[in-house]
């Protein structure tokens, strides 16, 4: 019989929850010592050389994107000296920041009024779900070109977590680094810069309504992102990447077309995540009936917002996130963006059950558990089938203890090998044969390791100087 008393005592929960975070990220480093740069690496780590550091930043704001943050963060390819060890280490180093950076989020949502096991449970759920919802793991994770989303989130969760640390007294250090913050994120990338311009043009305008007083640290936070929002959207690369032939469609800048299709797919998106979060609201509820209970005066003023407004922000913030893409490309977001917008559908979901909860106990007739009790194991339940049945974890585990991971990684040094000592100017390159859906964006279309979608075969082909022929 299961002595249910053994999970009452905190010192078991911990270990755990240690236990089930060894599990839960084992797979995902183990394939980290297997990944190999692949396609859009070359041609950045080529640009690198050729152009120079500062020389590569100026060439990719003229000629690709306004990404004035995220081309500073691609352009530090591992390849660029000489190093395919770098690939291995980086994803590794992500993950453990990405924990790290959820449990300072928790912590300072909490004000670390929990105790170290409920802190380290609601951290492990956040990651748990945000790792079950990702639609390209691969690209998030393991492409080096595309760690401008990653670093985003990551830095992302730091900056809430100051933000709630701070506000809203809020000292003129505070605000310099916040602002610093904001310029450094909105520089990321095009998904995070539009939750940011809404969320801090929102703070400002609802504030300074609410209290019938001009906010002036609201309005900097706004301007600051405004302004540099601008800057990255207007940056000659946007258009000449948007005028470059890549994208031949007569949907681009459709107005009809972007509202439309940015809605449908918004819907699509969110009813995927929608039954995993509802389940995790299930555990917030009582997490948030807890902090209620124990809040002094002046705590969580965070929270204090009106409840509408928060999900009418939200979801308006959700649905202008398709927008950039279905407008400038007439496409839905890459999975990699997806990523991110389901990265901000969780955190923003979880503030807004803090909110709703707290509102609805400020009200003398409204009592809420502060504990799942016997349905705790029904939740507990739930997260294991979606464990065992989620592509995302059944893919890790099958890519690292099948071996296919490991074969990947012998297969693309054998490749590079062949491909260097070739002395003719074409090679005929084999084929893949493990192809570890962890690491690598696996396509039919091309060649998943060194073709490309924009250049046909040109990124590994332009690093290599040579023509592949695959067989």
């Amino acid at each position: 019989m299961i002595n249910l008393s053994w999970f009452e005592n905190p010192g078991n929960k911990q270990k755990l929850l240690v236990t089930a975070f060894v599990v839960l990220l084992l797979p995902f480093v183990g394939v980290s010592f297997f990944t190999f740069p692949t396609t859009d690496d070359y041609c950045h780590t080529l640009a690198v050389k050729d152009l120079g550091y500062w020389g590569y930043q100026q060439h990719y704001w003229k000629t690709w994107s306004g990404r004035y943050i995220g081309t500073l963060i691609s352009s530090t390819q591992p390849l660029a000296y000489d190093s395919y060890l770098g690939y291995k280490i980086a994803p590794i180093v992500l993950l453990l920041l990405y924990v790290h950076a959820f449990f300072c989020f928790v912590k300072a949502l909490t004000l670390n009024k929990f105790s170290a096991w409920q802190t380290g449970l609601f951290a492990f759920l956040l990651l748990f779900v945000m790792l079950a919802e990702m639609p390209a793991i691969s690209g998030y994770f393991y492409w080096y070109t595309g760690y401008y989303y990653t670093v985003a989130d990551i830095g992302t969760l730091y900056f809430f977590a100051y933000l709630f640390r701070h506000y809203p007294t809020l000292s003129s250090k505070n605000v310099v680094l916040i602002s610093l913050g904001l310029i450094l994120l909105i520089g990321m990338n095009e998904y995070t810069l539009v939750w940011l311009v809404i969320l801090s043009g929102s703070l400002f305008f609802f504030r300074s309504i609410i209290n019938k007083k001009l906010q002036t640290k609201e309005l900097l936070f706004s301007i600051v992102t405004l302004a540099f929002g601008v800057l990255s959207v207007t940056a000659p690369g946007n258009g000449a990447r948007a005028e470059s032939g890549l994208y031949p469609t007569p949907l681009k800048y459709n107005l009809i077309f972007s509202l439309k299709n940015s809605l449908v797919w918004g819907i699509h998106n969110f009813s995927k995540m929608a039954p995993t979060l509802c389940v995790l609201t299930l555990v917030l509820i009582p997490l948030a009936a807890q902090l209620y209970h124990s809040r002094q005066k002046g705590e969580f003023k965070f929270l204090s917002v009106n409840p509408i407004l928060s999900l009418l922000i939200f979801a308006g913030c959700l649905y202008l996130s398709y927008f950039p893409s279905y407008w400038s490309i007439a496409e839905p977001p890459n999975l990699r963006g997806q990523c991110v917008i389901n990265f901000w559908t969780l955190i923003g979901w979880t503030f807004n059950v803090f909110v709703l909860t707290f509102r609805a106990m400020e009200k003398p007739n409204v009592k809420i558990a502060t504990s799942l009790g016997v349905l705790g194991w029904a939740v507990g339940l739930y997260f294991l089938t979606v464990y065992a049945s989620n592509f995302n974890y059944r893919s890790a585990w099958s890519d690292l203890l099948t071996g296919r991971a490991y074969r990947y990684n012998q297969e693309m040094v054998a490749r590079t090998a062949l491909v260097l000592n070739t002395k003719e100017p074409q090679v005929y390159v084999p084929k893949l044969k493990n192809m570890p859906y962890t690491i690598l964006s696996v396509t039919d279309l091309w060649d998943p390791a060194w073709a490309s979608m924009e250049v046909n075969n040109g990124c590994a082909e332009w690093y290599f100087k040579k023509k592949f022929f695959y067989k």
